[in-house]
């Protein structure tokens, strides 16, 4: 057991038996505002924005931190981090749409994604952007047409693969030859061709990578700078010119365990992001030297641990002597809790300070897979030790959550359970899944307001997009 029924997580407080951020009672506001809820700290949010920026221009004179949009593009998000002076990093047309509207600057905005349409392609032409991150040779060419057909030159970073591994999970590896992403060094000679054919409607200025998502190896981030380095050398000789810019991506990894959770190293990171990429911008100073720019990618790290979940517990029952935890939050609220088996810790909120109990905990969906533990991993563990009794790392090899949660021994219907470091990767993936509203959101302000920056949904908005039979 972790023993945080005792202890509040780092960064939160209890008084009276009750969690509370920013000095804001959390079970207090699962009340005054319902479950499931996102309550975001505008505090951490934006503290971790400028950690992350300082540590970056600390290591290079010339960088651009630009927040990738997918971990969350709601609006007061992307406000804040704009704010905080970062940039912003998008992947589709939508999420172009809104980064400019919450007020982010053109020329500050990258253009990521493997499968951009000609009509997106055009609106960032158009718009001006900082640069489209191309991903292929084939892209390449339908960014020269449309900009041709626009009278327009687009500016385009090339994005290639590193060879250089990252990540907690395959699911958000995206350095490597066998991922989607990106174009190997042998693609670069088409390239090179297509770029003199648009020479009017397409201008190289840069190079991009991106290694992974929950990147904790250092070492990872050291080989990717050295790979782009050599790379960006390449590419200006049979250019004839410098490039304007290096994109060195994100990955830098929060937090996720608190206290003594041992076997989820994958979740965990020895260091803070801002030491992270402070090295890797100081050894792309080495590598680069001062003159080319350097942007940075990251979303999870600025985020992630911006926010909590609160959720009621609906429902308990027993097998045999094992209590099972019903909650009204499952994986429409959180999909990465089953997609890729992420792991984000819970206390109950208003039983701080009381003795701890181990718990299957599941979410409200008519879903087995709808829990906070590995059912997939524990069945594939269950039929491979009889044919591997003897096998002592079986279990941590193919079991990736805990079996068990901690929490408050006399957790009960009613009771507010709260999922920590929920900022990442969750507003954007909610759906309505057996009619169940997706969920609202809070910021906890900085003048001590609480303020929606989500609404929740409605049951009419359960069937808003829906065309009525004739």
């Amino acid at each position: 057991m972790n023993h945080l029924a005792v202890t509040p997580p780092r960064g939160y407080g209890a008084a009276d038996g009750r969690l509370s951020l920013d000095g804001h009672d959390l079970v207090a506001l699962a009340q005054a505002h319902g479950t499931p809820l996102f309550v975001f700290s505008e505090a951490r949010l934006r503290g971790n924005a400028a950690r992350f920026r300082r540590a970056a221009e600390a290591g290079h004179p010339r960088v651009l931190v630009c927040y990738a949009s997918k971990a969350c593009s709601n609006l007061s998000v992307l406000a804040a981090v704009r704010e905080e002076g970062l940039g912003v990093e998008v992947n589709s047309g939508g999420e172009l749409y809104k980064a400019l509207a919450a007020g982010v600057a053109p020329g500050r905005i990258v253009f990521n994604g493997v499968a951009k349409t000609v009509e997106e392609i055009g609106e960032a032409i158009g718009r001006g952007i900082k640069a489209i991150n191309v991903d292929s040779p084939f892209e390449l060419r339908r960014i020269g047409e449309t900009g041709r057909a626009m009278g327009r030159r687009a500016e385009v970073a090339l994005r290639l693969v590193p060879g250089v591994e990252g990540g907690a999970t395959p699911g958000i590896r995206t350095g490597g030859s066998d991922s989607k992403f990106g174009m190997m060094p042998e693609d670069l000679a088409e390239v090179r061709g297509i770029a003199a054919e648009f020479a009017d409607a397409v201008g190289i200025i840069g190079l991009h990578c991106h290694i992974g998502s929950q990147v904790a190896d250092p070492d990872a981030f050291r080989d990717g700078t050295r790979f782009m380095a050599r790379q960006a050398r390449e590419i200006a000789a049979w250019l004839g010119r410098k490039l304007r810019h290096v994109n060195l991506g994100g990955g830098y990894p929060v937090r996720y365990v608190h206290g003594d959770a041992g076997g989820l190293d994958a979740f965990d990171a020895a260091e803070d992001a801002a030491a992270m990429v402070g090295r890797v911008a100081a050894e792309a100073a080495r590598e680069l030297g001062p003159d080319v720019e350097l942007l940075f990618e990251p979303g999870r790290a600025i985020v992630g641990d911006a926010a909590v979940l609160l959720t009621t517990v609906e429902n308990i029952k027993h097998r045999g002597a094992q209590p099972w935890l019903f909650l009204d939050a499952g994986y429409h609220t959180l999909i990465d809790a089953a997609a890729v088996r992420w792991y984000f810790h819970m206390v109950t909120a208003n039983r701080m300070g009381e003795a701890e109990a181990p718990f299957r905990v599941v979410g409200p969906l008519c879903d087995s897979a709808d829990c906070f533990f590995d059912v997939e991993g524990e069945h594939l563990y269950d039929a491979l030790r009889r044919t591997r009794p003897d096998d002592a790392g079986l279990e941590a090899a193919v079991v990736r959550l805990p079996r068990h949660r901690g929490l408050a021994a006399i957790t009960r219907p009613g009771d507010i359970v709260a999922l920590l470091d929920v900022g990442a990767y969750a507003l954007e993936q909610m759906f309505p899944y057996c009619g169940r509203r997706r969920a609202g959101a809070v910021m906890l302000r900085r003048d001590r307001g609480v303020a929606w920056i989500r609404r929740p949904d409605t049951v009419e908005d359960l069937v808003r997009d829906d065309v009525p039979a004739a």
